[in-house]
This record gives structure tokens, sequence and C-alpha cells, in this order.
């Protein structure tokens, strides 16, 4: 893939150079009068690091419903990767369709869930850089470079960040934090293995594998995750941090081979107590298969087969940053903050690879020859691939596609924090600018033959296109503290510039001319923050953003993809209280609404058009520490989210009949209510640790059908495509976890644990999620996974 692309060299950096130098002359003319103890404060104030926990103060004062998953609560409490993780987090919903992580699909709030399912209404961050391939014109989780070893704990802020994050915030703010360099140098060696009960009764060993020796029929259906680690201080200045994670094995779906290779560096050097500079360098590899979804037989038959053996994906990423820090003043009687300069580059790309029957559920997997008898006229050019099955290659209508993208992302950032306090007003002044190029690399080719290579006899060169995009914005806020916090005030704006250029590439069809298309956008993106504790335990909160997706170039060829030419709006409104006492009680309940125009409903739904739509909703959560060692967390969500223009759109019951309005639609994709309880209590050297999240019922279309319903298939060109639609079920899923440190000695350790998944083994499925988009695709079934760590 490599050898088609290139990159363009970031040649901004000397502007950003200057940038750095200018203000940093500055701020050194000041350094002479610090001392120690002053900088120590500026530096607790403005860290870099997200808070711990529910208990931190960052999460206390937050002006915006938000939710720390702590390290305890990500590492004890039965999750299985990232996805399950996240189900802790009233109003995001996870639809997990491999078990393993690679891909998560997220939604919130009501959004997303329609989408391509590569999880595009939210802002991802790891430690505080964008992981999105094209963080403005791609925004989708075609890679996801994260291991769940590597990861320390989740920030999750959903209301009023659209001034510091830019777009697509609409959602929130997921910001995971990888493990940092300890104070003393620590290693680690550890080793979880899952084990998948997807037998077609539940248990871990299938009735018609029997006589097999049980090592056979286990090792196909185990997942093998190998971390390592070393990471501490080389004396006061310096400090490294390598960390590698392989995951080999087997999704819970049969025949669904899964690969990822994790490579972490991080360093620190501290120059003195008040310049700090951080720099990264990850390299990630991946290689996935997708069986993607099943007719209403096939799932009855065994919900685990894998009828789609063709479609996989892979990618890789390097990604590399630096940041400097320097830290200034006395911000509790004077003036002080922080200065702060980023810059970060990722080398991300990716191949989808399916076949052309992916939006089909006509095939039976148990070998039954389906006549053709859906809409279409059967022709030579029109073949009945009603004969075939989805993977049979000799198949008149077979062909393979291979969607490769290449996402070359530069940027860099001065941010500064400026506190002036007079002792009755405390301001803080957040001003910044960030310049971001995107190199998008696109290329669309089409095989008759699996295989042939791609530079073989039967392929097809296919269709490129490239994108060279660069965007400045430019923000400020103004944090206005009244009596010691009793009222707080953050007004903010960032104003962007979004310049597109969008390119056709060689090889060029007949007749075909390469064209290129300049295109030139200003965005907006206020923001206000309020806060008010009448009590120090009591805080009352309300918070505007205006956020938006900019246009989306993400398809070639044939296929819908999720390209828009157009700009989707977002209004978010958000007001609640948050209860605090004694590091005991937290309980915060919100209101939230969402105003969405011009919004993309989904990648192959009913409906192309962009609708209008309207998300509300109130979320709860409870922490409570009652005694030592005793932990809860509960948390309720209510959505409805609803369509507010009058769309029409094609019956797939009555292709050619009259469209239908689908105002007062319920948009799809969307449980409205949703459930989160998890709790541990640890006692000498040993964890228990429970977890379950409840969805209810959710639509699949936006004609809101509720019987599951297979239309009558449609052929054209070969390819036939089964439209269905119908309401996914309920769901309950409970976790547990028992952890223990099992023998300790000095700074050695070995720490074990047993999990149990989906304890009761619930049934259930997804629909139209990214890997196919009609049909039944079933959600992970009940597993065990061992773990063993050795510190030392």
């Amino acid at each position: 893939m490599s050898d088609c692309f290139r990159i363009k060299s970031p040649s901004f950096l000397a502007l950003g150079a200057l940038t750095f130098l200018s203000f940093n002359s500055f701020v050194g003319a000041r350094e002479q009068h610090h001392t120690l103890q002053k900088v120590t404060t500026t530096e607790q104030q403005f860290s870099s690091s997200a808070p711990l926990s529910w208990q931190s103060e960052e999460v206390r004062d937050s002006t915006s419903s938000r939710t720390v998953i702590s390290n305890r609560q990500l590492k004890k409490t039965g999750n299985l990767n990232i996805e399950n993780a996240l189900q802790n987090v009233p109003g995001i919903q996870i639809r997990d369709a491999t078990g393993t992580g690679v891909l998560p699909k997220i939604s919130v709030r009501g959004f997303g869930g329609g989408g391509n399912g590569h999880s595009n209404t939210n802002m991802i961050l790891v430690n505080g850089i964008p992981v999105y391939g094209g963080p403005y014109s791609n925004i989708e989780l075609a890679i996801f470079p994260v291991t769940f070893q590597s990861v320390d704990r989740i920030d999750v802020i959903k209301g009023g960040t659209s001034v510091q994050y830019g777009p697509n915030t609409f959602g929130g703010v997921v910001n995971i934090i990888t493990k940092e360099i300890p104070k003393e140098w620590e290693n680690q060696a550890a080793e979880r293995i899952t084990f998948w009960g997807r037998s077609s009764t539940g248990g871990f060993v299938d009735p018609k594998e029997k006589g097999k020796p049980l090592a056979q029929t286990l090792g196909n259906q185990m997942l093998f995750n190998t971390y390592v680690r070393t990471a501490g201080m080389l004396g006061k200045h310096i400090g490294i941090s390598a960390q590698a994670n392989w995951i080999n094995g087997q999704g819970f779906r049969q025949n669904s081979p899964t690969g990822v290779q994790n490579y972490l560096l991080d360093a620190i050097y501290k120059i003195n107590p008040s310049n700090t500079f951080k720099a990264y360098y990850q390299y990630y590899k991946y290689n996935s298969y997708h069986p993607g979804t099943l007719s209403a037989q096939d799932y009855a038959y065994n919900r685990f087969i894998n009828e789609r053996p063709d479609n996989q994906d892979g990618g890789r990423a390097k990604r590399f940053g630096i940041v400097y820090q320097n830290y200034f003043g006395d911000p509790d009687s004077g003036v002080g903050g922080d200065f702060k300069f980023t810059y970060f580059t990722h080398d991300m790309s990716r191949d989808f690879g399916f076949s052309n029957q992916y939006q089909s559920v006509y095939m039976s997997s148990q070998n039954k020859i389906l006549p053709f008898k859906g809409k279409g006229e059967i022709s030579a050019k029109n073949p009945n691939c009603g004969l075939y099955s989805y993977s049979d290659t000799n198949s008149p209508c077979w062909q393979f596609f291979d969607n490769l993208r290449r996402f070359v992302v530069n940027a860099f950032e001065p941010k500064l924090n400026l506190i002036v306090n007079t002792g009755k007003v405390k301001q803080t002044f957040n001003m910044g600018m960030r310049f971001l190029t995107e190199d998008l690399y696109r290329r669309s080719t089409t095989r008759k033959n699996p295989s042939v290579p791609n530079n073989g006899s039967g392929f097809d060169a296919g269709t490129s296109l490239n994108n060279f995009n660069n965007y400045t914005a430019v923000y400020a806020s103004d944090e206005i503290n009244f009596n010691n916090g009793m009222l707080t005030i953050t007004p903010g704006l960032r104003y962007t510039f979004l310049n597109y250029e969008k390119k056709d590439a060689p090889p060029f069809k007949e007749g075909q001319t390469g064209k290129t298309i300049k295109d030139r956008y200003n965005q907006w993106n206020p923001a206000v923050n309020i806060g008010y504790k009448p009590i120090k335990e009591l805080l009352f909160y309300f918070n505007y953003q205006r956020s938006y997706i900019p246009p989306q170039f993400s398809n070639i060829g044939n296929f819908v993809g999720t390209s828009t030419d157009y700009f989707q709006i977002f209004n978010v409104m958000e007001g609640g209280s948050r209860y605090y006492f004694n590091n005991q009680v937290s309980f915060n309940a919100n209101y939230f609404v969402i105003f969405a125009n011009h919004y993309f409903t989904g990648r192959y739904g009913d409906n192309q058009e962009p609708v209008n739509a309207r998300s509300q909703g109130v979320e709860l959560e409870l922490y409570y520490t009652p005694i030592r060692g005793l932990n809860f967390h509960a948390a309720y969500t209510f959505i409805d989210a609803n369509i507010t223009s009058h769309t029409m759109v094609t019956n797939p019951a009555n292709p050619k009949g009259p469209k239908k309005d689908i105002f007062g639609k319920k948009l799809p994709f969307v449980s409205p209510h949703q459930f989160i309880l998890d709790a541990s209590y640890t006692y000498a050297k040993t964890t228990i640790g429970l977890s379950s999240f409840f969805y209810s019922r959710a639509y699949t279309d936006v004609l809101n059908t509720v019987p599951f319903t297979q239309y009558a298939p449609t052929i054209k060109n070969g390819a036939i495509t089964t439209k269905t639609a119908g309401m996914t079920p309920y769901y309950w899923v409970w976790n547990l976890q028992i952890s223990s440190v099992l023998w300790e000695r000095k700074k050695q350790s070995v720490n074990a644990s047993l999990q149990i998944n989906n304890i009761f083994n619930m049934k259930y499925w997804f629909s139209g999620i990214g890997t196919s988009p009609n049909g039944k695709e079933a959600a992970p079934p009940r597993s065990i996974t061992a773990y063993v760590s050795y510190h030392f």
C-alpha cells in the first residue's frame, strides 16, 4: 500500500517553533522570580493528567456531566475490553460485535448508532491526542490503536467541550489514559486468556465436536492477550516507559482469527520544576475477520457461524508526539499559569475487504439451495445468485472489494492557561490555536477471484481519490470565579478555517480525466458553562455548546459510505446538579437536549438524506462507599430521540410505491432505557467485582418497524441485497470477577483474576453496525477469562 502513497512534509514546523520560542522568551524572563513552592502549586492546578476517580476535585467541580472509569473499576469489575468498560458510562451505548475490542461501536445520547458503526459521535482521545484517522474529514474509528492492558483509566465529559476540543464534541469527549511513568522503576509481565462459550448450546464444547480432543475444540475458541512493561524514572529528570501488547486467537464467532500488536514508548524530561518535555511513539498493527450478520434462519440454527469468511480488515498506525509545558507565576495570590506546546503526527492505514454479497442475508447455512424470488429480472447480466452461498467463489456473481485508506496527519498547538487572582474574583484565561493537516489516500479495487493478488489477472486497478486538507482553529475562554467558587461563569469561542482539496488520482478509467476540487469553509463554536454552589457539597450547573461534523469524504466506488458535502450542526444544552459528601457519596442528575440539523442518519439505512432531529433525556449517576473497601456505582439513562423534519423515504416492502414521511419517528439503534450497576468489595488482598448493563429494545430502521422482517431480495449486477428491519431485543448482561494478590515480597508480587462475562448467557443481537448492514449480528456469549501478572 505504501508504494502508491506519499507523505507531505510538515513545512509548518518553522511557524510552530517560532511561536514556541517567542512565548518561551517571555516566560523565561519571569522564571527567576519563581519559588519551588509556588511552581508546585501552579503545576498541580494545570496537571496534564486526567482525574483518577469520581472523588477527584476536577470531577466534583465539573460544570458538566463527567464520569471517570477508575483503574479499579476498569480492571476489577469484570470488563472484557474497552467497549465493556464504556458500558459503565450513562448515555454511552456500545454494540460489541467481536469481543476483541478491535473496532468499538459507540453511540452517545441518541446519535451514532445508525452510522457506519465506527463511532463518529464524540471526540475520542488517547492522552489528550485525537485518534481518528482524519479528525476533521474522516471522523470514524477506521482503526483503533488502543489495547485494554495498556490503559490506566478513562475520563468522559459529555457537555460544554467544543471550545477546547473542536468538532464532533456534541456527544462529549472520551479521553483514554494509558499507564503513566512511575516514580520508581517497575516491570510487569502478564497473560490474559479468554475462553468463548460459543457452542450451539452456549457451552464451551460443542456437542457436534464430541469425540475430538479437548485441546483441539477449546483451542479454536480462545483469545490470548500477552502484555509486558518496563517503566520508571532514571534519576530526578528522565523517565521512560516501554509497553508491548500482543493479542492473538479467535473472536467469539467461528473462523474469526484476530491478531494485534501494540508497542508504546513514552519518555519524560523534567528540566526543572518549571519546565517539562514529554514524548511518545507508538506502532500498532492489527488484522481481524468480521463474520457480520446472519439471516433469521441462520441465527436460529447457530448464531456463531461465519457465513462471510471473506469479510476482513486490517491496518497499522504509527503515532508520534512531543509536549513542552512551562509553569510560571503564583496563581494563588497574583498571576500564574502554564504554557503548553504540542506537536503530534500519525500515519494510519487500513484495508477493509468484503464481497459483493455484503448486503445480503439471503443464503442459508444449512446448504439449502434457495430459488430467487425477489425483485429484479434474471438474465445473463443478473444471474440467479440465490443458487450459491455467500462465500462460493464459483458464483458468477462473486466479486471481492478492497477499500484501502491511508491517513497522514500533522498538527501543532500552542496553548496558554493564565490565572489572574484578585482575591474576590479569580479568572482563568484559556487561549490557543491548532493548525492541522490531513492527507487522505483512498483506493477501491475489485477482484473476481480471492486467490488473485492485487497485481494479478482478474484484478481491477480500481479508482483512487486523494485529499489534502488543512485546518486552522483559534479559541479562547474565560472562567470567572466568584467568592471562592460559589459562582463560576465560563464563556468561550472557537473559530475554525477549513480548507479542502480533493484530487482524482491515477489509474484513470477510459475517458476519465483527473479533477481537483477545492472548498473553503469557516465554522464557529460558541459555548458557555455556569456553575453555582450554594453550599460546599452541592453544585448546580448549566452548559451550552454549538458543535458540528464537517463534510466527510470517506467513500469512493459504488458504496454510499459516510460521505457528506454539508455540515451537520448540533446545538447542545445540559443542566444538572451534583451532590458530593465526604468522599463517600456522589450523586449527579442532569437533563440534556441536542438539536441536530442535517444529521446523516445511517450509512446503509433506508434514508440517505439528512434529517433534523432532537434527542433529549435524563441521566442519573450514583457513587457510594459506605465502608472501607466497598464501592457501589449505579446509573440510569432515558433517551428520547426523534426525527423532527418531514423527510420522505422508500418503504422496502413496496419499493415502487409511495414514500413515507418519517416525521416524529425514533432514531434507529437507540435504546430509550439504559441501566448500569457495578460494585466491588476488597478484603485483605482479594477483590470481588460485579458489573451489569441493561438495554431496552431499539428500532433498526427509520420507519420504526417492530417485528423482525426480511424483505424480498433485490438483484442488481449479480449482487443480492436483502433489507431487514425490526426491533432488537432487550438484554441485561452480568459479569463477575475475583482478583487476588497470590504472592508478595518487597517489590515483587503475583496477581491473578478469574472473570465470567455474560454469566447467564444472555442471547441478543444487533443490526446495521458496520460489518454488514442487514440481518442479525450476534452479541458475545458467556466467556471465562483467566489472568495472571508478575510485578517486579
